[in-house]
């Protein structure tokens, strides 16, 4: 028994030490890690030599050269990317989410080059960006540059181009933990064992060769003095006023930015290379007033937590940044909103801790801050988890991971109340660049492709006779109606399933388990929007209704490739 056991043991470590994806893994870490290693230098490097510059004129002077210099940078940045690599623009992170979904357009090895400089010259000048979407979207081309070396395609390719953005984003953060739940939990929406693998091995390469150039510390520079404070029981009630107003301003953060799109579409006289320098005008002319919000904002957070800050100046700097960073990513230039959200976050969060302690509900304002930073995340992108992981592994505090768990919770539920969706999902269908399938897909109807003869339940069917009807369905979800016919829940097969387990009570109407708020789709969008609908929530099946909600069938993803696949062929 032990030999056969040490034999299977044995064979099982040489098939993995022989399998291949060990060294495609650590190859992409490795390369992912140097590059974001270069571009944070570099980034620190422009922005030192920048501030540097001007510090040798007068304000007057300023004036002038400050403005012109981000609007150069600007314009260089817009010039890179729509003269080159137009799936560039912005974060990158909705792009990579369309080339994992399979989406979008192939990662080229120009988008490389293109996000690497135009990010460096815009952030490093001054514009309020972060540096974690041109990360992870750099760490994508150089997945899909490490699957093309050897050759790799479907799944194999997109595990690897994953890994590379989950390395690149562990780099940038010196977060391995979160930057693998984010490629999990934001970028595939799906777990499997053989992403894990690649995702881990690729990041634990990559934080190893940015730890041995830029040290172990973590992102932010907590006070030692604040690591192991005592959370009084009546101080969650600020927490949870914390966490209703990081919900409601990430939510209004997230539509100023749509707002903000709306906008410079609406400016078609302009090129669209030419509107990032307006908006390196704008925060070249705020900067010179308001210098803490240049740049994504670790530096600021840093004096933040180092009490630097009056409650004026915090509301002040706040303010600023909160238009002001929708308004640079809405432009086109490369960089994204990661790190602005998290600095957003950490003031919203010390100012209602000074107000807290005036009203004296002693509240530890470091705590606070912290805690802000994740709730604010969660608000915007709806990635509790990630949220929750990143703050304690940027802060290397996890003292505070309950009140982070406890308002990120709550933060994440107020946005869902407000119906907002994860940003970076949502940006998707915002995006100018459509690939071919985009193209295909926008023209067909969700009618053109839905089942109509789908089985509608009423809501006082029984629990027994769902179970019989559903074992002969071929989707995996049916929709509940009320008596006008009108969509009020679906019910899966999983749903039944788990509730057979649990329950013994077959003779229980429907409408007790039911979901009460369904996923669904009007049946006048097309096809492009109804994949995105599905790759966003994880599911095979939605439910298609008219305008008044009365249930007109069922659409499934594989009806949608079926269209896919007949377009490209008939073409």
């Amino acid at each position: 028994m032990k030999t056969t056991i040490l034999n299977k043991t044995k064979i099982f470590f040489q098939d993995i030490s022989r399998s291949e994806i060990i060294l495609q893994a650590i190859f992409v870490g490795v390369i992912a890690a140097l590059l974001i290693v270069l571009f944070n230098l570099t980034i620190t490097k422009i922005f030192a030599l920048t501030q540097g510059f001007i510090s040798h004129f007068t304000f007057i002077e300023k004036l002038f050269i400050f403005p012109i210099m981000t609007s150069v940078a600007g314009l260089i940045a817009g010039l890179l990317v729509f003269k080159i690599a137009p799936e560039t623009k912005g974060s990158g992170i909705p792009f990579v989410k369309l080339t994992l979904a399979r989406l979008g357009k192939r990662t080229r090895i120009r988008s490389i080059i293109v996000k690497f400089f135009g990010g460096a010259i815009g952030i490093g000048t001054g514009l309020s960006l972060g540096r974690e979407g041109p990360s992870v979207q750099i760490g994508a081309g150089v997945g899909a540059f490490v699957a093309k070396i050897f050759k790799m395609k479907g799944t194999s390719q997109h595990n690897l181009i994953a890994s590379g953005a989950a390395s690149a984003l562990g780099a940038t953060f010196n977060a391995p933990i979160s930057a693998t739940i984010f490629a999990l939990e934001e970028l595939t929406q799906k777990f499997s064992a053989a992403t894990l693998f690649s995702v881990l091995v690729a990041t634990v390469s990559a934080v190893s060769v940015s730890r041995y150039f830029l040290g172990e510390n973590p992102s932010f520079l907590v006070p030692l003095s604040s690591t192991s404070v005592h959370i009084s029981p009546e101080s969650f009630v600020i927490f949870i006023a914390l966490g209703i107003a990081a919900g409601i301003l990430g939510v209004l953060f997230a539509k100023t930015i749509f707002f903000d799109l709306k906008m410079y579409d609406k400016m078609q006289k302009i090129p669209n290379w030419a509107k990032p320098a307006i908006a390196g005008f704008i925060i070249g002319v705020l900067g010179l007033f308001l210098p803490y919000i240049l740049g994504g904002g670790n530096l600021t957070i840093d004096q933040l937590l180092q009490h630097k800050f009056t409650i004026g100046w915090i509301a002040l700097i706040f303010v600023g940044k909160f238009f002001v960073t929708p308004l640079c990513f809405s432009s086109g230039s490369v960089g994204g909103i990661f790190l602005p959200v998290l600095m957003l976050g950490s003031f919203l969060g010390y100012a209602i801790g000074m107000i807290s302690n005036y009203f004296g509900i002693e509240v530890n304002l470091i705590t606070i801050s912290i805690v802000g930073m994740g709730t604010f995340l969660a608000a915007v992108a709806r990635t509790p988890i990630t949220a929750v992981v990143m703050v304690f592994e940027m802060t290397g505090d996890y003292h505070n991971i309950l009140p982070v768990m406890f308002s990120v919770a709550i933060a994440d539920l107020v946005a869902e109340k407000l119906n907002h969706a994860p940003i970076y999902s949502t940006l998707i269908l915002k995006q100018d660049t459509p690939s071919k399938e985009k193209t295909i897909l926008t023209k067909i109807m969700v009618t053109d492709a839905m089942d109509t003869s789908i089985t509608k339940i009423g809501l006082d069917t029984k629990i027994k006779d769902v179970i019989n009807l559903i074992k002969e369905e071929y989707y995996d979800v049916l929709p509940i109606m009320d008596k006008k016919g009108n969509l009020v829940g679906t019910i899966s097969k999983d749903d039944l399933e788990d509730y057979t387990l649990r329950e013994s009570n077959p003779n229980a109407n429907i409408e007790t388990i039911m979901n009460p708020e369904p996923i669904y789709i009007n049946q006048e969008d097309d096809l492009y929007k109804a994949l995105f609908i599905l790759h966003s929530n994880g599911i095979k099946d939605i439910i298609v209704i008219s305008r008044n909600k009365q249930i007109k069938g069922v659409l499934s993803r594989k009806q949608i490739m079926q269209k896919l696949r007949y377009s490209n062929l008939t073409k």
